[in-house]
């Protein structure tokens, strides 16, 4: 068992360190309670998603027009090289292949790919855009 020392370092409870494999041990367990939690926030909306539904899309969230290009956001998002998501979005924002709003919008589900973690939602935010189609990703729901 670890405790915290005067100083705030983790020391055991014999009063030494932890060994440099002890700290990857509980770094390992942290990391893996971190991805439980998250993966659970994101499947309980998920479990909640019904085609004709209605939900709001969190602000700044990437609003593709064509699923391909948010397939290839996706798959940069998940190895994490954020470098190279950054500059993807940059380059379908600057061409306008997608979106990004400063407001959280109305949306209704047209489609819903669990296994893609993907919607095809209709803007139902009165403006322009009304009626019109996007692919997100679900963790882009809020409800």
């Amino acid at each position: 068992m670890l405790t915290p020392n005067d100083q705030g370092q983790a020391i055991s409870v014999q009063g030494r360190k932890p060994s440099r494999m002890q700290r990857r041990t509980i770094m390992a367990g942290i990391a893996a309670t971190l991805a439980l939690v998250v993966g659970r926030a994101s499947s309980s909306i998920a479990g909640e998603i019904q085609v004709g539904g209605t939900f709001e899309v969190k602000a700044n969230s990437i609003w593709f027009e064509d699923v391909a290009e948010l397939e290839r956001w996706q798959r940069l998002r998940k190895h994490g090289d954020a470098k190279a998501l950054r500059s993807y979005q940059d380059k379908v924002l600057s061409r306008r292949d997608a979106w990004q709003f400063v407001n959280a919008l109305t949306v209704k589900i047209i489609s819903f790919d669990r296994g893609k973690h993907r919607v095809k939602v209709e803007m139902t935010t009165p403006g322009r855009f009304l009626g019109s189609t996007w692919f997100l990703d679900i963790a882009a729901l809020q409800e």
